[in-house]
């Protein structure tokens, strides 16, 4: 039987490619805004990962598992927030292909990566803006 990749492969994939888009603007997974001392930043947090889905007579025909990610863009600055923002969404949205590749990681394979801007705010008590994009990523197992 097929099954799912592991929940830390993700992660290390989701992680090395938002540094790759980014850079040099830090990013961290789950890192709390509130003690965050840069002008600007993103975090990010792995949701909603599925458990294998067997279907078929013999139950070893497997679909696509479809993680999603939050990614958090945060900047002192508005316009920075959605430049940093723009450069996610051109170089995730629609993305196919081995994602997250890095030195001694051979990242995985996605098939497509829907990105979603969900919305966009302001932190009075952090002066941070913050806009708040899902990524859905389909990874055929």
């Amino acid at each position: 039987m097929t099954t799912q990749q592991n929940v830390l492969t993700y992660a290390q994939a989701i992680q090395n490619q938002l540094v790759a888009v980014v850079s040099p603007v830090p990013v961290y997974a789950n890192f709390n805004r509130n003690f965050a001392e840069q002008s600007q930043f993103c975090v990010w947090q792995l949701r909603n990962v599925h458990q294998p889905v067997y279907t078929g007579q013999d139950q070893t025909n497997k679909g696509i598992d479809t993680p999603v990610f939050q990614v958090n863009v945060f900047a002192s600055d508005m316009n920075n927030c959605f430049n940093m923002t723009n450069q996610i969404l051109q170089a995730l949205h629609g993305y196919s292909g081995q994602f997250g590749v890095k030195t001694g990681f051979a990242g995985i394979y996605v098939a497509k990566i829907d990105v979603t801007m969900l919305y966009n705010t302001y932190d009075d008590s952090v002066k941070l803006n913050q806009i708040v994009l899902d990524c859905k990523m389909d990874i055929p197992c």
